[in-house]
């Protein structure tokens, strides 16, 4: 029977925002539209979002981060030290481009807690919901590194983990049952074109990650949740870090990984597969297989034919299924339809392995 806290079928919190909840935004900044005014928008978005991934038999909701401006502006939103005002970003910015860093906050001095970071968006989502909900966060190694420039990189990462951990417990007390920390940086510092381009840039692959490590791992440190809670580590990035990976960064990578639950992408092409033999015997591995980008749909007997070589390697009860990243990242984000199709796909294929975990 499939272990439903191990979520088989997938996916990445964010959803493509509904034409009506762009223009209310735009109102908003314009200000034609006050703020309870799009607040209603907000959570008509929701509702309509929680009833599509109801319909589709996903394991666990999200809001489809409609609630917020772009899926960092909850950390800066709610972390004292960021500026006030979005600067151009440096060279990680650079590296892991404009849909993962959207809006860059520089943390010019340490970073300091002011109270819950998510409660706006968990109220309305644990109300709405019912079932296992999700939310996603930026991990403090990524926002550590793509914000801080003035002040200690490390201490920096150390301290944000620190609130991410307070934020997380928090939720998890609440009752979120799943929490996502995103970090693409790390794919585009595991691929070989990802190196170079990084090495382009300035930026020591190695080193970065190692910092990265350390602050990600910070926020499980101490961490106490309920049994059923999980925290897992995305690093998908739909598609944007592209070519082969570089297996002995792999392998220490996985070495030092600190998360037992991780999000990667696992596309058509070996040669652009994650090495999943990398990794620690026990990982619960996502393997994002269907394509944000792509408008057509991929083949199911070809997505199975993919599961099947994963578990090859890894126990098929340590495997879940998704898309290659959140929607938010799509290069080109699809339309509505298309988006349910992808995720229908995602649900259609788990049950291939897994049967009804409803």
């Amino acid at each position: 029977m499939a272990d439903d806290f191990k979520y088989h079928i997938d996916h990445h919190a964010s959803l493509v925002p509904p034409p009506e909840l762009v223009d209310a935004r735009a109102a908003r900044l314009r200000d034609t539209l006050d703020d309870a005014g799009l607040r209603a928008v907000e959570e008509a978005a929701v509702i309509d979002g929680l009833r599509m991934q109801r319909r589709l038999g996903l394991t666990a909701l999200s809001d489809g981060e409609f609630r917020r401006r772009n899926h960092l502006a909850v950390t800066y939103d709610a972390i004292a030290g960021f500026g006030a005002t979005p600067q151009p970003g440096a060279a990680l910015a650079d590296l892991v481009g404009p849909l993962h860093a959207p809006e860059i906050r520089q943390l010019d001095r340490s970073p300091a807690g002011g109270g819950r970071l998510t409660k706006y968006e968990t109220d309305f989502l644990l109300a709405s919901a019912d079932r296992p909900t999700l939310v996603a966060l930026a991990s403090p190694g990524f926002l550590a590194e793509l914000t801080t420039q003035t002040v200690d990189v490390s201490a920096s990462g150390a301290e944000l983990a620190r609130i991410l951990r307070d934020e997380i417990a928090a939720m998890a007390a609440d009752g979120i049952r799943y929490v996502l920390l995103r970090n693409p940086a790390y794919t585009f510092l595991l691929t070989e074109p990802g190196r170079e381009h990084a090495r382009a840039l300035g930026i020591d692959p190695e080193s970065t990650m190692d910092r990265m490590l350390e602050a990600d791992a910070q926020v499980l440190s101490g961490l106490e949740t309920p049994a059923e809670f999980r925290v897992g580590l995305d690093i998908t990035t739909a598609g944007a870090a592209s070519g082969g990976y570089d297996v002995a960064a792999v392998r220490r990578f996985g070495a030092r990984l600190p998360f037992d639950r991780l999000c990667v992408e696992f596309p058509a092409e070996l040669g652009r597969r994650f090495p999943l033999g990398e990794l620690p015997p026990s990982t619960v591995v996502s393997l994002g297989i269907v394509d944000v980008s792509d408008p057509e749909l991929e083949s199911v007997e070809e997505l199975v034919g993919r599961i099947d070589d994963a578990a090859t390697i890894v126990d098929i009860d340590n495997i879940a299924i998704s898309t290659n990243g959140g929607f938010h990242a799509a290069r080109q984000p699809p339309s509505a339809a298309t988006q349910r199709a992808k995720l229908q796909l995602v649900e259609m294929v788990a049950r291939y392995f897994w049967g009804n975990e409803l």
